[in-house]
């Protein structure tokens, strides 16, 4: 029992570190003011990505469910985004670089949006080719600058995704709310609305 709770703890600890290391590419200055906010925020809610093997989908109907979420949980004050975030489909065997690729590509293309709202959100979905598998789950939070301010990445090995278990991109849609609820939900210092 005792060597089965050091390989535990090992691996919590291999987890820390590569999660530490998994966001170094958030701009601090951002990731500080919204990790300070104390007031509600805007966001503008992109289409969510799917990614189906090797194409791209953007989802309306998703991103208007996301948005119904967000208002229903006071999490922030969403507007839909118009128009497709264009990021290339690169496959690989680390997740994490995956996510990263797919943030500064979002980073870039919100550096040249002119965004109405304080932030804006896109969260993406790895599918199998059928979309009868989920592998991971990443969402993305630009400031109207550009800047990475927040992220988040999921897969098989976090709580959310095996909570959901989910087998398509309606389980991957769960697995994101889940983690935008566990990520920006404020305790005792509600957002005042004065």
């Amino acid at each position: 029992m005792n060597i089965l709770r050091k390989a535990v703890f090992l691996s919590l600890c291999f987890a820390l570190l590569f999660l530490s290391g998994c966001w170094s590419y958030l701009s601090k200055e951002a990731q500080q003011k919204f990790d300070s906010r104390e007031e509600a925020f805007s966001v503008t809610v992109y289409p969510v990505s799917v990614v189906l093997g090797p194409e791209r989908v953007s989802d309306d109907e998703l991103a208007a469910e996301l948005i119904d979420f967000l208002k229903k949980e006071d999490l922030a004050a969403p507007v839909l985004g118009t128009g497709v975030i264009d990021i290339p489909v690169k496959w690989g065997r680390n997740q994490a670089k995956m996510a990263q690729q797919s943030a500064i590509n979002f980073s870039e293309q919100m550096k040249e949006e002119n965004i109405q709202t304080d932030y804006a959100l896109m969260v993406e979905i790895l599918c199998s080719s059928a979309e009868n598998k989920v592998g991971g789950v990443h969402y993305f939070l630009c400031d109207k600058d550009g800047n990475l301010a927040n992220g988040g990445l999921t897969n098989s090995h976090w709580a959310e995704f095996q909570e959901v278990e989910p087998h398509d991109r309606q389980g991957g849609l769960a697995v994101a709310k889940l983690m935008l609820r566990n990520n920006w939900h404020k305790s005792e210092n509600e957002f005042s609305t004065d």
